[in-house]
């Protein structure tokens, strides 16, 4: 499949949508949204900000991409140069709000992403849109998978005790800039903070006995999750145990994710493997994870997500328990489910569940 063709689908999809909300057209100005619309292109120069230097409009038919003259010559020649798009750039001290209304809307219904020109929103449907990966989303997908679990698997074995956590973060950031990901999202916790905070950002704190490394990558717009634990020498049994459990339930959330499975189910079938482990109340220390593609979680699943799982979507389950956590991310596919980050050459836990036997990664001993 080529651009051109996965385009299209996305404009067909779009058409449909505001068919079904009586719109004209509508305005992507967030960096997710654009760079699903655009077949992976990048809109932003900040990586910390929801909206990108271009919007795309669809209206009438056609497809404009609204920048400013700084971004135009760069969109064109590295992102949007084989779409069928116009690009209209102004200079960069004009509102192009304003210039699009005025130029391109007028009194016409066109919906937004983010309030551009005081538009009204798109409603919390349009997600559904991009959670459908296309053929070529899954190829882009499972190269970024590969991509991003071999650099925090090289990053990992590279650790070495005292280490600063900021050390750490550092490496994984070069090794995933070496194969052309963004890290988006770093996590580094040595020892004592690994039990103590879930969401541990990196500080000068030195690594001495255990390291818990997160990562949440970009490339092309989608973004891959993944989790790592090394220690340096033998665990303490306790760790292990705790390990092995999360691991038992990071299984049953990826090998129940199925095609026409209620989300909430899948979530509570997971919960049932927390309380078989003897740890029934970790679920509620930290949130599971969820479906993820342009964005890190489109929504954080509870057992209330009525939503069902389709086939060509992707998840980021993260089950934690203290001082232990696992995480990759997983294509959901027609016939099977694939764990897209995991990267060869690290040890394995071999576990059994629904009469599968699933291979997950184990704490790397250095």
């Amino acid at each position: 499949m080529d651009r051109k063709t996965e385009f299209q689908i996305k404009r067909d999809r779009i058409g449909k949508y505001l068919e079904k909300a009586g719109a004209d057209g509508v305005v992507l100005g967030r960096t997710d949204h654009f760079a699903w619309a655009a077949c992976g292109a990048s809109s932003y120069v900040n990586t910390a900000t929801d909206n990108g230097a271009a919007s795309l409009l669809y209206l009438d038919g056609k497809a404009v991409v609204i920048t400013n003259r700084i971004e135009k010559q760069r969109l064109i020649d590295e992102e949007i140069s084989s779409l069928p798009v116009d690009v209209d750039a102004i200079p960069w001290q004009q509102d192009q709000a304003g210039y699009a209304l005025k130029k391109y809307i007028g009194d016409k219904k066109v919906l937004s992403d983010n309030g551009f020109g005081g538009l009204p929103l798109l409603d919390a449907d349009f997600s559904k849109l991009m959670m459908d990966l296309t053929e070529a989303e899954v190829r882009r997908y499972r190269a970024l998978g590969g991509r991003a679990g071999k650099a925090l698997q090289t990053a990992c074995k590279d650790i070495r005790q005292n280490m600063t956590e900021r050390e750490i973060a550092g490496m994984v950031s070069h090794r995933c800039y070496d194969v052309g990901i963004t890290p988006i999202v770093v996590l580094v916790a040595a020892d004592d903070r690994i039990a103590k905070y879930r969401h541990p950002l990196p500080t000068g704190k030195t690594a001495n006995k255990m390291v818990m490394v997160v990562l949440c990558g970009r490339r092309n717009g989608l973004i891959a999750s993944c989790t790592r634990m090394v220690s340096f020498g033998t665990p303490t049994q306790e760790i292990m145990d705790r390990y092995a459990a999360c691991v038992m339930v990071d299984v049953n959330f990826n090998v129940n994710t199925l095609p026409g499975t209620r989300v909430g189910d899948v979530f509570e079938l997971a919960q049932r493997a927390y309380k078989m482990a003897g740890f029934d109340l970790e679920w509620d220390l930290h949130h599971q994870g969820g479906p993820t593609g342009y964005r890190t979680r489109y929504y954080t699943a509870t057992q209330n997500s009525d939503d069902m799982v389709a086939a060509n979507s992707a998840y980021a389950w993260n089950p934690s328990i203290t001082g232990a956590k696992s995480e990759d991310t997983l294509l959901v596919l027609e016939d099977h489910n694939e764990l897209i980050s995991q990267a060869p050459d690290w040890p394995q836990i071999e576990l059994e569940c629904e009469h599968m036997s699933i291979e997950r990664p184990d704490i790397l001993v250095v």
